[in-house]
């Protein structure tokens, strides 16, 4: 998810939005019904089981785990709950993820239902930091220009003073320590985080403006136990300062490091999509003039939710590695009930930690059962048809494991105030963890250094350095990149150096993430532009780029046009000349005016009346972007048939701009070809329009606000790579699937999922937004975003033996997308596995 501005509006729309009023609770079973499904349950019906007891007072819990897993298998928890009369609400969890050495028998909670999360946050200091223009030199020279010594800062040591000084680069450093009860994790279904922001205040010390970071959210990657903590450096974002935007003016401000979690006690769809209720704040005065001084900083710590936290929405929930019950009802007399709790055990897997939790007070029981997990079906299939592969330094192929970097825009100085190290420790993480060839994402940074800039963006620093210096040192592959995204009108003002000329276009209006203006895609230049910026990128850095075994070149294009997701619904502007175009196409399919007409059910008086984009609706819910296709009365309303052939029409468009790219390209660079990368968790298979998976109908109907309808990009055979950034948990069985049908139409699989935080819409009558025209359904229903934690490595090695290259969204700290401790265990296991595959 690269949506910052709209993300940013969506956090501003949804603010103050209340909770919904109390509704039955909601089951989310996907694993146990996907296993069910593939009949993977039934060997568990009459398995040998170990037994275990929990009381909670009257509570008592009887409970059996099987005694045997397979890895990743979703096991039963079988129990029997005896309560007595009264108002407690109860709760069975199991866990899978526990680490016994760090829990040491203690009976702890986690995130999904949590007990006293207890933290402290300390303030440890700043580091202020100046450019040294000195050392730095842009890309003036072309793509051969030389490479500059790395970082160009002129850094302080940290000091922890409540006075510093103005400094074009500042970095505040926190702690967290975890003092609570609860297992504190960064993913899934419950997970928590931070939130920055730095207020300015006027000369009455009243709030004059708030600004926040580049990532906007600042994660921690691992598990803390009680006792443990963890350090954050954080880099504010204050663009009313120019060229100090990445430090501070003079002046006095707050520095708020807020701590969020994801909160499930009531649905609040507003509080939850994107980040979570306030947890507890650290608030640090601060001071900026033209020369240091020490002031010893004070600080101010607020535990801000000290309330219930058992999730109020959920009865039923499991995701990888954690299942619950919650039993809501109040008894009139004591009951006895019998249930399961299916979990999905992971490869490391040595206990399942099942808990009995009451509220109104908490209180815990744990019981910590052995299980011995099997990992036989871990093993991977080799398959000699699959290209995407390369030579390690023995010249032996491996396969390609692909992962995204992001230098310029997550990694690199947003992570502290050496770049240098931070970069190193991640590029080297990567490699130790088996993976081999880095993705990028295109962005714009270095295209005023092109133009003869030698202004240091520490963006562009970053980036450079990286691709220049890392990427080589550690003989990783990449592939190829060209525009991200190619509507962007700054690929088309600043390309003169590479051309030799200007170019002018049309403009479509305002665009992809936001932007006020964009490029219309159907304009001449545009495949020569995208062609020119990424010859650019070849001449500097093509020496590392990725060639499949038979010799093909990948290219990836990030090139979203449209999106079906929960908070996103549009199908971005055209512009002028797409419109044109597109009233030629219809008057060659239909002949006549009235044949239209018939088709689309209209009433237009004349073909200059079809306009797509003209008068269309909004998102709604407090959110303003479109233009969503959701007026019944427009001509062109999803889904009918005047909107199917302008989707149509639009894949066409697309297609016919990358096979005009990829005519150019191939004059200088052989093999190459434009790879189609997208967010959205599309897939390029057929999907189903009417399938009872919403899954499947999520593909069909998402292709088309897309502009990546299937039957034409079979046609076309002009898209023969493709990714995206997966946020829907897929089973197993359908992502095995969708592999092998992409692979069987000629098109290689490289996805990028963010398997650390899965986005499911769980249909149901009470909560989230509507969902009866996205899925185009017989009757309303709503669609209740989900986060939870998928399983990676069933997906890679599906991914691998079906022909495509696993792949993982490493560091994506905004968009949730990033590897924690769970996804590198992962790896490891994927790399391991490789290693000992049978040829």
């Amino acid at each position: 998810m690269r949506n910052t501005s709209i993300l940013t509006a969506i956090l501003i729309a949804l603010a103050g939005q209340p909770p919904a009023p109390a509704a039955p609770f909601v089951q989310y079973t996907a694993l146990s019904d996907a296993a069910r499904k593939a009949g993977k349950l039934a060997k568990y019906d009459s398995c040998a089981t170990t037994s275990s007891t929990l009381s909670l007072g009257d509570y008592k819990l009887k409970l059996t785990v099987p005694r045997t897993a397979a890895a990743y298998d979703v096991v039963p928890i079988r129990y029997t709950l005896t309560r007595p009369a009264g108002a407690r609400r109860a709760a069975v969890e199991a866990v899978a993820f526990e680490d016994p050495a760090k829990a040491r028998s203690k009976p702890l909670y986690d995130l999904a239902i949590p007990g006293n999360i207890g933290v402290k946050l300390d303030y440890l200091g700043s580091v202020c930091a100046d450019f040294d223009p000195s050392v730095y030199r842009g890309l003036g020279d072309g793509p051969k220009s030389p490479t500059c010594p790395f970082p160009p800062l002129k850094r302080d040591h940290i000091v922890r003073s409540s006075t510093i000084r103005e400094a074009q680069a500042i970095w505040f450093k926190f702690r967290l320590t975890n003092t609570g009860d609860t297992i504190l994790d960064p993913e899934g279904f419950g997970a928590a985080f931070f939130e920055p922001h730095i207020i300015k205040l006027d000369k009455d010390g009243k709030e004059e403006w708030t600004a926040g970071t580049v990532n906007m959210f600042e994660r921690f990657l691992t598990y803390l136990y009680p006792g443990e903590s963890t350090e954050i450096w954080v880099n504010y974002w204050t663009p009313k300062f120019g060229a100090y935007c990445r430090g501070l003016r003079e002046g006095d401000y707050k520095l708020q490091f807020t701590m969020v979690y994801r909160y499930h006690r009531d649905y609040n769809w507003g509080i939850n999509i994107w980040t979570g209720a306030w947890l507890a704040r650290l608030t640090v005065p601060i001071k900026v003039q033209k020369q240091a001084e020490f002031n010893p900083a004070t600080t101010q710590f607020e535990m801000i939710d000290k309330d219930e936290k058992m999730p109020g929405d959920f009865d039923s929930f499991e995701e990888f590695m954690t299942a619950f019950r919650i039993y809501n009802d109040v008894p009139a007399k004591p009951t006895v009930q019998k249930g399961v709790v299916y979990l999905q055990v992971a490869p490391w897997t040595r206990q399942a930690v099942v808990k009995l939790i009451l509220t109104d007070a908490k209180q815990i029981a744990v019981a910590r059962v052995p299980i011995k997990v099997t990992t036989e079906s871990l093993r991977i299939k080799y398959n000699p048809r699959n290209v995407m592969v390369i030579k390690d330094s023995k010249g032996i192929e491996q396969p390609a494991v692909v992962t995204q970097a992001m230098p310029g825009m997550r990694i690199g100085f947003q992570l502290g105030p050496y770049p240098e190290q931070h970069m190193l420790e991640q590029i080297r993480e990567m490699k130790d963890l088996g993976i081999n060839v880095l993705a990028n994402t295109g962005c714009n940074w270095l295209i005023y250094e092109v133009n003869g800039s030698d202004a240091i963006d520490l963006s562009a620093a970053c980036y450079k350095y990286w691709w220049d210096v890392l990427v080589p040192k550690m003989g990783m592959r990449a592939i190829g990149w060209s525009t991200y995204p190619p509507s962007g009108v700054y690929w088309y003002d600043t390309v003169f150096p590479l051309l030799g000329h200007k170019v002018t276009y049309t403009e479509a209006g305002a665009g992809y993430n936001g932007m006020p203006r964009s490029v219309d895609l159907a304009d001449p230049v545009v495949p020569e532009v995208i062609a020119a910026w990424t010859k650019f990128n070849y001449d500097r850095w093509g020496s590392n780029w990725f060639r499949t075994r038979d010799g093909r070149m990948p290219i990836d294009i990030e090139d979203t046009r449209g999106f079906l997701r929960d908070d996103i619904n549009l199908r971005y502007l055209s512009g002028p000349l797409t419109i044109a175009r597109f009233r030629e196409w219809v008057k060659e399919k239909y002949g006549s005016l009235e044949s239209v007409n018939k088709a689309w059910g209209s009433h237009l008086t004349g073909f200059d009346q079809i306009d797509p984009e003209s008068n269309q609706g909004i998102e709604g819910d407090n959110l303003p972007h479109g233009p969503v296709y959701n007026k019944p009365d427009h001509i062109f309303h999803d889904w009918n048939a005047a909107v199917a052939d302008w989707d149509i029409f639009r894949t066409e468009l697309r297609l016919d701009t990358y096979r005009r790219t990829n005519e150019i390209l191939r004059r200088s660079i052989p093999g190459a070809e434009l790879a189609l990368r997208t967010e959205g968790a599309n897939f390029t298979i057929d999907g189903s329009p009417d399938s009872p998976d919403m899954h499947s109908r999520h593909v069909y109907y998402s292709q088309r606000r897309n502009a990546m309808v299937q039957s034409v990009v079979d046609k076309a055979n002009i898209i023969h790579f493709f990714s995206d950034y997966t946020t829907l948990p897929y089973t197993e069985a359908e992502w095995r699937q969708a592999m092998r049908e992409m692979v069987a139409k000629g098109i290689i699989p490289v996805f990028l999922p963010q398997f650390d935080h899965m986005r499911d819409i769980l249909l149901n009558p009470y909560y989230g937004r509507q969902y009866q025209l996205h899925y185009n359904l017989d009757k309303p229903s709503k669609g209740m975003m989900v986060h939870c934690l998928t399983a990676a490595y069933p997906w890679w090695k599906a991914t691998y033996e079906e022909g495509g290259a696993p792949g993982i969204l490493y560091s994506d700290y905004l968009a949730d997308g990033f590897a924690t401790e769970t996804q590198k265990r992962e790896l490891k296991l994927l790399h391991k596995h490789f290693a000992t595959m049978k040829r």
